[in-house]
């Protein structure tokens, strides 16, 4: 299936033991986000480095008993303090400063240090014939004979040419010198103002890129929306480190963000409960936390996790309205027992609108109660890890769902099932789930095509825990499918008797309609819904809401 992330890069730091996957829909933004990651990972890397370090140092450094005991104190101490953040991450963030996007312009100077033009290197002072050095005074006796003057004023003589040569030479490998300084000089400025151009030119494409951005986001842009959230999502801070990923997705007809982010694990939690000196041993001995504390601890921070996010959110839309309701799911990064493979399990899910977000108090709040009282889905602790699914999932894989605002005309299928014959619809969806329940051993029956909402197609799958008796609805829409058709779908289930309903639209469904089916045996799939499961099955096709909504009112 075709992503709609057109590059990607692998990221891998084998000192923190992290791995990750950049996706981007730009090869400039990948290369921004994987500098990011990079430099944050480093960033985590050095910090835990020199904490370890300056640890070893400390204790090192401790002479005498007092010293051991009051550093012990100190690291119970801000264990407790860790503990009490852990209890307070909602509590902290309430009071929270809206994401500057034009923090994201880049105004720095260019930090590489311009080469530094060679000085001109002194030569020595020529040596002269009529240096007083090459006309000593001649002596008496020398002056008697003929001779011996000459030679003396040979001696002199040879003695300038000697020291003019030795002159020559260094003058000559002085100027060979500086003249090598000199072009390698100009060769690092050449390369110097050339970095520092291309440099300005990026600077000025990111802040070009981020005044399109705002300017887009503003508009009520979907990706731009997407991007806008990622951000403000990724940089909230937390009392403890772990590899916090957020994944964002915009739906612009019924006005709802999903939201898949990576949660931490038990293990991320700081679990330090107080340090002591065995004096007798000369060493600290370190004591940690309970697993039954541990479990309640973590917990408590999922839930308020949960419920920052969704402030974070639903307050970051105060300005604009862009969001009517929210879903958050939550997944971890963990290793399945059973195989040893890495896997990536959605641990909770949850659907709130920003009308029942805002009437909440958060300062005063039970989390855990609340996720509970919203209907939020996950098991009764964290720590079991059990696999929930979402309740609105998200598209990352088929771009061939066009939204109404953008057509796209990159792709090659020509049937928009947004626009044809609502009979033709009927018997495509039952011809689908036809091949998707004959794979498993089941059975499907057709029911004669009409349009009064009633069943579309029966399924029967033989699974004994899962499987059952399955009523099947199309519809084939351009405008967002309200809860009305989810209630008549129930009421269809309950008529026939069925264990589930599956409601099939090739548009999306508001809200309520998702409110409604939460907690009771009904599928909600939207158009990129069936993308996916007719491209499972061989079929290509597109959903164009806009052009669908154009040709039928024509």
């Amino acid at each position: 299936m075709a992503s709609k992330f057109l590059y990607e890069k692998e990221i891998r730091h084998n000192g923190l033991k992290k791995y990750k996957i950049v996706k981007a829909q730009s090869r400039y933004e990948l290369d921004e986000k994987v500098k990011v990651l990079e430099a944050q990972c480093d960033e985590q890397w050095s910090k835990k480095c020199l904490a370890e370090n300056k640890k070893a140092e400390k204790e090192k450094k401790l002479k005498n008993v007092e010293d051991c005991l009051a550093y012990s104190n100190k690291m119970t101490d801000e264990a407790e303090k860790i503990q009490k953040e852990l209890d307070s991450i909602l509590l902290n963030s309430l009071n929270l400063k809206p994401f500057d996007i034009k923090s994201m312009k880049n105004f720095s100077e260019y930090r590489i240090e311009k080469p530094e033009e060679p000085k001109q290197l002194n030569i020595p002072f020529e040596p002269k014939l009529t240096d007083e050095k090459y006309n000593p005074k001649v002596p008496f006796l020398i002056k008697l004979s003929k001779k011996k003057l000459e030679e003396f004023h040979n001696k002199n003589n040879q003695e300038f040419k000697n020291d003019w040569s030795i002159w020559e030479f260094n003058k000559k490998s002085i100027e060979n010198k500086y003249a090598e300084e000199v072009k390698t000089y100009k060769d690092n400025l050449e390369k110097w103002e050339k970095g520092k151009e291309n440099f300005k030119k990026l600077q000025a494409k990111n802040n070009d890129e981020v005044d399109k951005f705002i300017k887009e986001y503003k508009a009520g842009n979907s990706h731009a929306i997407e991007k806008y959230y990622s951000l403000v999502l990724e940089n909230i801070k937390m009392p403890f480190e772990y590899d916090r990923q957020v994944e964002v997705e915009y739906n612009q007809d019924n006005k709802m963000i999903i939201v898949d982010i990576l949660l931490p694990t038990i293990d991320d939690l700081p679990k330090l409960k107080k340090v002591t000196y065995v004096k007798i041993r000369n060493e600290f001995k370190e004591s940690l936390q309970t697993e039954s504390y541990m479990k309640k601890k973590y917990d408590m921070v999922i839930y308020q996790i949960v419920l920052q996010n969704l402030n974070y959110i639903f307050k970051s839309d105060k300005e604009h309205d862009f969001i009517e309701s929210a879903v958050v799911n939550g997944k971890v990064s963990t290793i399945d027992k059973a195989t040893g493979k890495s896997i990536e399990p959605y641990i909770l899910t949850i659907n709130i609108s920003k009308q029942d977000f805002n009437e909440l108090n958060l300062s005063a709040i039970d989390s855990k109660a609340w996720f509970k009282n919203a209907k939020g889905i996950s098991d009764a602790t964290f720590a079991n890890i059990t696999p929930v699914a979402p309740l609105v999932s998200m598209n990352r894989e088929d771009s061939r769902f066009i939204e109404g605002y953008n057509v796209t005309s990159e792709l090659d299928e020509s049937v928009n099932l947004a626009a044809i014959d609502w009979q033709d619809f009927e018997n495509l969806i039952r011809e689908i789930f036809e091949q998707e329940f004959n794979v498993n051993g089941g059975e499907v029956k057709i029911t004669q095509a009409s349009r009064d909402g009633g069943v579309d197609a029966v399924a029967f799958d033989p699974d004994p825990i899962r499987g059952g008796k399955i009523v099947i609805q199309a519809k084939r829409y351009t405008n967002v499918v309200g809860v009305s058709a989810v209630r008549d779908l129930y009421g269809t289930v309950m008529n026939e008797g069925a264990t589930k309903g599956i409601l099939v639209t090739t548009s999306n469904y508001g809200n309520d309609a998702y409110n409604f089916a939460n907690g009771k045996p009904l599928t909600l799939m939207n158009g990129a819904n069936l993308l996916y499961l007719l491209e499972k099955h061989g079929h290509k096709a597109r959903i164009d809401l806009k052009e669908a909504k154009d040709r039928l009112n024509s």
